[in-house]
């Protein structure tokens, strides 16, 4: 009765959809439909030289952050609106498969998000995203799990209005790797929400590597729109 009780409540109340802000719990038809997922390739111009060496490591985002998705995104981000990880994880998930088709047992390493941030929000939201995907995974047969293998190593500055080249700068030596997280007989898949300039993930990649765990995939929610250039090539 309550699991009843709980939403009628909310609505009386005034929720909005996120998207739109019509009234809904989370997100009205119309919306949920407008970012049902289409994972495709979306490679950071420039491409951070970590993605293409030694061997290329391909981010795939569920959709672009725009539009009705860009909004959901914000809400959940920005706005606590901590009920969205439940819409949102369907699109990580569909992400994650693009990589893990052919690839199990595999494990989910999230961005690590930063002490600020963590603070400011209540919760590390990257990491409770991929725990919900990695849950809807496991559900359709794949073996997948979550390990927070790196973690902060020194304070940022805030990324907003930054550059690649600065955002790069900012984020380099940023994470190191838990020793006490292992990754053994899995395959590692980097996870975040959004990818704008790929300096993030990128210095993902380049920790796990150097430790010896080179990621086979990124995936993450969305990606931020850029001007299309041809994929970067990587020759032996």
């Amino acid at each position: 009765m309550r699991e009843l009780l709980v939403p009628a409540a909310d609505l009386l109340l005034g929720a909005r959809c996120a998207g739109c802000g019509r009234p809904a719990l989370t997100l009205c038809r119309t919306c949920g439909v407008a970012i049902r997922p289409e994972p495709d390739v979306a490679w950071p111009q420039p491409c951070p030289p970590a993605l293409r060496r030694p061997t290329r490591v391909t981010p795939v985002a569920a959709g672009a952050n725009a539009d009705v998705l860009r909004r959901v995104l914000v809400a959940w981000k920005e706005s606590g609106n901590t009920r969205l990880t439940s819409v949102l994880d369907h699109l990580l998930a569909a992400s994650v498969v693009e990589h893990a088709r052919s690839r199990w047992p595999i494990v989910l390493v999230p961005v690590p998000t930063s002490r600020r941030s963590r603070r400011e929000r209540g919760c590390d939201l990257v990491d409770e995203l991929a725990r919900s995907a990695a849950r809807l995974l496991r559900r359709v047969g794949i073996d997948a799990r979550v390990s927070q293998a790196l973690t902060p190593a020194r304070a940022t500055a805030d990324q907003v209005g930054l550059d690649a080249a600065a955002r790069a700068r900012n984020l380099r030596g940023a994470y190191r790797l838990r020793t006490d997280r292992a990754l053994p007989g899995r395959d590692v898949i980097v996870v975040d929400d959004i990818l704008t300039t790929g300096a993030t993930v990128s210095e993902a990649v380049r920790v796990l590597t150097a430790a010896g765990h080179r990621p086979v995939g990124i995936a993450v929610v969305a990606a931020t729109p850029r001007i299309p250039t041809p994929v970067p090539e990587h020759h032996e």
